[in-house]
């Protein structure tokens, strides 16, 4: 029996990941999500900083959580330069990249679990040659709010900037997932805030200081989203 339902996964897993299912799914996802984001009314700030960098010819790294990654595809004007969106080498991470895929941003696959050394390698040179990553610190399957120390190490070796991007909205609707994925309610308010994280990461980074800024990033970004939520009109974080 359960060499069965292995079998019966796999073929499952296979369907999912062929263009001939993935495609309609992604696209029917893509039209829900553009008709929410499209139908919001949007206040932005601090873009325009980010925008000058980028614009300049310097890859960044932007870093968000993974329950406010709806509005991550318009939250990047694809005028600024390039983005590629690291997704989870999951069918669901996989879904992801097709839906970020149709709002014109690149995306590149890590495996959960495993050192992806080439891949680290490959996205340093692609931040070096001006193209800009984005991260959700807490992906791809939490814990929620519980930041990784991957976009660190990346800035380390690359000299990049670290952007903490969040979005916030007046009425939302949440999925029910290990993050509660917040979706804006179409036809009311959102916000997007963007920050340049400020502090210094060195050369040399120990499992001490390498802690202390992981816990950094993660506090920072949490203090710059229940903003976003506060603005919205929300006393607490909405997940």
């Amino acid at each position: 029996m359960p060499s069965m339902m292995k079998q019966a996964r796999r073929k499952i897993d296979s369907a999912l990941c062929s263009p001939t299912v993935a495609g309609p799914v992604s696209r029917l996802i893509t039209s829900h999500l553009r008709t929410r984001l499209e139908g919001t009314r949007w206040t932005s700030e601090g873009q325009q900083p980010l925008a000058e960098h980028v614009r300049a010819g310097n890859g960044v790294i932007m870093v968000l959580w993974h329950g406010r990654l709806p509005a991550a595809p318009i939250g990047w004007d694809t005028d600024w330069g390039k983005l590629c969106v690291v997704t989870s080498a999951a069918i669901p991470g996989r879904m992801v990249g097709r839906v970020m895929g149709q709002f014109g941003h690149d995306t590149i696959p890590m495996r959960e679990r495993k050192a992806n050394t080439g891949t680290s390698l490959q996205i340093a040179r692609m931040v070096r040659g001006g193209t800009s990553i984005g991260f959700a610190a807490d992906g791809p399957v939490g814990p929620a709010r519980k930041a990784k120390s991957v976009p660190i190490d990346w800035a380390r070796l690359t000299g990049a900037q670290i952007w903490l991007f969040t979005a916030s909205y007046r009425n939302y609707s949440c999925i029910k997932a290990w993050d509660k994925m917040a979706l804006p309610i179409s036809g009311d308010e959102g916000i997007m805030l963007y920050r340049r994280w400020d502090a210094e990461i060195p050369k040399k980074l120990g499992a001490d200081m390498r802690e202390i800024l992981r816990q950094r990033l993660e506090d920072d970004l949490n203090a710059l989203t229940l903003e976003a939520d506060q603005r919205m009109g929300h006393e607490t974080l909405i997940n």
